[in-house]
């Protein structure tokens, strides 16, 4: 008798074979010409936006659906028979394809099935001249962490390949269905899910569109490079230190993460450990405009979630505010000494404080702010709660290597196993933090907060570090968006030891603004009028 001697297949092999599984989801018609990513790496400094329109893929008015709409405006279209929601979604899946070979920000992949989908919406709006929803025909994109029925949910682990093929969609799924979307793609993370870089070893390194050489951030990472390729208009992140606003500062898209609880969260996959007592994550919108993020805010909590996910908190939207058109009371958050800004960081700053003050708002300097660093590292160490290493394990598990960020996107507590008592002291301290932030809104009769997202713009792979200045919003669980504002200028942002310009060409600067918990309508008001004043 003949013994075959069964090797296993290495990470190396298993990984391989599931991005040439989803790499044929991209057809001969969709690839771009040898010309256009050659030379495209994480090395190069170059910016690849111009590409979708010089490339030839796309159509006229191909170009004129993924470039001259935003989503409100988008949807709007459609239902005016100007497109259908098979051109539209022809003409996005396109584009992303595009996107993906130029930067690596997709995970699955499901062109067809988005197409047929399309031409089911385009038969019902035949057939009874009625829409099927505030989203009807719009493509949307997903984290690779929310289940699709029918597609894998690796999540960046090697371990999770064939493993990981959905039964069910996440609630978010169907309400998104439901709602008239176009499912399409969705989108690259980091392994792990815990580091502000977009790297697995399975889909690779996400590259910034505006210069590869710059990390495009994460975990939501592959969401902020597609929708600044306008490869969707709107995609679906989550955020639990920054997850969200982090990919939107880098890649300069709009992005908001909603108070936790408001967009069903369930029904994702990750590799972190169920029942933490520690962070809350959201899920929440990076879009290319402002109204597009209260756009999704509206039709998704139109359904009443909490009905379909019991995390979902049963919080009603309110979907028309008393109109407040300001001027705003703003308060401004400045640097932490242990984490100074850049100058491009700083630069927006003021020049956002004195954008607001010619537009009448007031403007608060908030001297007496707690601790950012205090407060981030209480969020540090209530994300690092778990005494099994559940994400180390999921890696062990095939024998790939940790990706690199990960050595240093949380402070390194050592050998320490963090007890009951730490957990008590941890969520006592945080408390301390919100009852001083809220004290601080109602001293000063705020309005909003703005601040920067970050110390720096989007840098060099691989250093992007601790998320300081968005981890605390999560800590204490209060709103914030990120707004575009500006880009890099060498010849305003002078180096200095910690800053070069010309490392960081074209990366986009940004403002963060802030709102209270549970105000996350009142929020998308004030920031939508503080944007417009700041010319965002």
């Amino acid at each position: 008798m003949t013994v075959t001697n069964l090797t296993p297949e290495t990470w190396q092999a298993i990984a391989a074979k599931k991005r040439e599984e989803v790499a044929t989801k991209v057809s001969a018609e969709r690839r771009l010409d040898i010309k256009y990513t050659e030379g495209v790496n994480e090395t190069s400094t170059s910016s690849v936006l111009h590409i979708p329109g010089d490339c030839g893929l796309l159509s006229p008015t191909e170009l004129d659906i993924t470039e001259k709409y935003d989503a409100v405006a988008l949807v709007e279209a459609i239902a005016a028979a100007k497109y259908t929601a098979e051109e539209v979604a022809v003409a996005f899946c396109k584009r992303a394809a595009i996107a993906q070979q130029l930067t690596a920000c997709l995970t699955e992949i499901f062109f067809d099935e988005a197409i047929a989908r399309a031409k089911e919406l385009d038969e019902y709006f035949q057939k009874t001249g009625k829409t099927k929803g505030p989203f009807h025909g719009l493509p949307i994109s997903v984290k690779d962490s929310f289940n699709v029925k029918g597609y894998e949910t690796t999540v960046g682990f090697v371990s999770f390949i064939g493993k990981s093929t959905a039964l069910a969609n996440a609630p978010l799924i169907d309400i998104l269905l439901e709602l008239g979307a176009v499912l399409y793609v969705k989108t690259n993370i980091p392994q792990t899910m815990m580091t502000a870089e977009s790297e697995n070893n399975i889909f690779g390194r996400t590259l910034n569109p505006h210069n590869t050489s710059l990390t495009a951030g994460g975990s939501s990472g592959g969401a902020g490079a597609l929708v600044a390729m306008r490869g969707s208009l709107l995609s679906v992140g989550t955020d639990i230190a920054g997850s969200i606003r982090i990919p939107a500062l880098c890649c300069g898209t709009f992005g908001f993460r909603p108070t936790a609880g408001r967009i069903p969260y369930g029904g994702q996959l990750s590799g972190a450990r169920n029942g933490s007592p520690g962070m809350v994550p959201c899920a929440g919108p990076l879009a290319t405009t402002f109204r597009d993020m209260k756009f999704f805010m509206d039709a998704v909590m139109e359904l009443n979630p909490w009905n379909r996910d019991p995390s979902a908190l049963a919080v009603p939207w309110q979907q028309t505010l008393p109109a407040k058109g300001g001027p705003f009371t703003v308060g401004v958050v400045g640097e932490d000494s242990e984490y100074p800004f850049n100058p491009p960081v700083r630069r927006s700053l003021d020049a956002a404080v004195s954008a607001l003050k010619s537009a009448g708002h007031t403007v608060k300097v908030l001297q007496d702010a707690p601790s950012i660093s205090s407060a981030a590292m209480v969020a540090y160490k209530l994300c690092s709660l778990d005494p099994s290493h559940s994400a180390l394990k999921h890696i062990e598990a095939s024998g790939e290597p940790p990706i690199r960020s990960l050595h240093h996107s949380l402070p390194d507590f050592g050998d320490k196993e963090f007890t009951i008592d730490d957990v008590f002291d941890l969520n006592a301290q945080r408390a301390e933090f919100v009852a001083a932030w809220h004290q601080i809104w109602l001293e000063n009769g705020l309005d909003a907060i703005i601040m920067p997202g970050h110390s720096k713009t989007a840098g060099p792979h691989d250093t992007y570090g601790v998320p300081p200045y968005t981890v605390i919003w999560n800590l204490i669980d209060w709103p914030a968006c990120v707004i575009p504002y500006g880009k890099v200028d060498p010849s305003l942002d002078s180096a200095d030891a910690d800053f070069n310009p010309d490392i960081v060409q074209n990366a986009p600067c940004s403002i963060q603004i802030v709102g209270r918990k549970f105000h996350d309508e009142e929020l998308l008001s004030t920031a939508s009028v503080i944007a417009t004043s700041l010319g965002a």
